[in-house]
């Protein structure tokens, strides 16, 4: 079972012996767990009408040691990448949850250095992009901008090939983007840590719980993914990558525009895009 369900039922299994106080804060939690993972006990208790004392007491009957052990196991369950939805979804602001995250994700890009960031990009010899599972739209996408900008932008693996044939002649001439969300895919952080052995510029891609597999790269940019709804949101992940892009094409100069025009043109003289 996972942390978020589990704390519904802690509620209702202690439900009886609560105090009139602590039935005030249960009800919010057992309406949105996820109350006790952004809010503070002083947020919580003033929503409820009651004290930090009675916060902690209730903390203490659902079997828990304090605020912190809480924290950790609902993170648990959303780094899982289990979709569950606050009881009361519908009734939150989508939008407010995603200009925080908007605004979580625009700072980390801020202190991985943008102008830098878009300089190595430029420079590399060539970028590899992998994602894979909920990642892989992201990576996709990420590539397919690059790809407009600069040569020799891949995704990999490719269909029928296995991530050793992609990263066998790796060197510090190129830059690795492994963009990975929730539910991490096996290997991911092996992956990290092969790609930052051969020399290689690695940039990792993803939401927070991605924290450690980015440790060894030189780079991360952590975006949240949350949601009130059963499914996380990409939103702000999607953002970043069109913000990279066009910080790549502005440091790409003269010769980023030639390849933007080259593009173009052999989509003109293949016929591959419909007249507008």
């Amino acid at each position: 079972m996972s942390a978020v369900p589990d704390v519904r039922a802690r509620v209702d299994a202690v439900w009886d012996r609560l105090s009139p106080a602590e039935r005030r804060v249960a009800a919010m939690v057992r309406h949105d767990p996820e109350l006790l993972l952004v809010g503070t006990s002083a947020e919580l208790a003033a929503e409820s009408g009651t004290s930090k004392a009675t916060v902690s007491r209730l903390v203490r009957s659902l079997g828990f040691q304090d605020a912190a052990e809480v924290r950790q196991e609902l993170m648990s369950a959303r780094g899982s990448g289990l979709p569950w939805a606050a009881e009361d979804a519908a009734h939150v602001d989508q939008r407010a949850v995603e200009a925080r995250n908007l605004d979580a994700a625009f700072a980390s890009l801020a202190r991985a250095d943008r102008v830098r960031l878009a300089r190595r990009i430029v420079r590399a010899r060539r970028v590899l992009v992998f994602g894979e599972r909920g990642a892989h739209p992201v990576a996709m996408q990420l590539r397919s901008q690059l790809a407009q900008v600069r040569p020799d932008v891949r995704i990999g693996p490719a269909p029928g090939q296995r991530l050793g044939e992609e990263v066998a002649d790796l060197d510090r001439r190129d830059l690795v983007v492994l963009v990975t969300v929730r539910r991490h895919a096996a290997g991911a952080e092996r992956l990290v840590r092969h790609c930052v052995a051969t020399g290689a510029d690695v940039v990792v891609l993803g939401d927070p719980t991605a924290a450690v597999i980015a440790a060894p790269a030189a780079t991360a940019v952590l975006c949240p993914v949350d949601s009130p709804s059963a499914f996380d949101s990409m939103a702000a992940l999607f953002a970043v990558v069109a913000a990279i892009a066009n910080d790549v094409y502005e440091a790409s100069g003269p010769a980023g525009r030639a390849r933007v025009d080259a593009v173009a043109a052999a989509y003109d003289s293949l016929g591959e895009l419909a007249a507008r």
